[in-house]
């Protein structure tokens, strides 16, 4: 597994990735929040920084409003129920939002709205699978997953409508 850290506009960002696929990403204000001390100085020690390149790139674009729909593979470890909540938060449209009981019923689990809110909490890899996307049935935001909580979900709502 490979590590990077970089910065693009107001926020930095540290992505996990196994050859080419992304595994984690995260996100935060502060890049001291994204390192790890137990883990050595040479992270990526010039190991296909391609890919990450690739990551950092498309996300570039998101943040500059020229990319609506990611294409970086992503590998999703966890139960089946997860992987299938997030396959359908991954279809949400750009500037689009859908509740987690909309999720539940298009998974076909109309009760499992709350399991849903869980899963979308659980996504590794937010903004490229969006949960972002997702709300409350009331228009409220609901939690998120990535780094800045619920203040950074707002952001990219607010990034999308405009």
């Amino acid at each position: 597994m490979y590590q990077k850290i970089f910065h693009i506009d107001h926020f930095h960002f540290k992505i996990l990735y196994s050859k080419d696929s992304l595994l984690r990403l995260q996100s935060s204000h502060q890049k001291k929040d994204l390192i790890n001390p137990q883990i050595s100085l040479k992270i990526n020690q010039g190991r296909n920084l391609k890919f990450a390149k690739h990551v950092q790139e498309q996300l570039d674009a998101y943040f500059q409003r020229k990319l609506k729909k990611f294409d970086i593979p992503c590998t999703i470890e966890g139960s089946d129920f997860l992987k299938k909540v997030l396959a359908r938060i991954e279809k949400i449209p750009y500037g689009k939002t859908k509740s987690y009981k909309e999720i539940s019923n298009l998974i076909k689990r109309p009760s499992a709205w709350r399991a849903v809110g869980r899963a979308s909490g659980a996504n590794p890899i937010p903004i490229v699978i969006p949960c972002h996307r997702v709300i409350k049935s009331s228009g409220d935001l609901g939690g998120y997953s990535g780094g800045g909580g619920t203040l950074f979900k707002s952001y990219l709502q607010l990034l999308e409508k405009k």
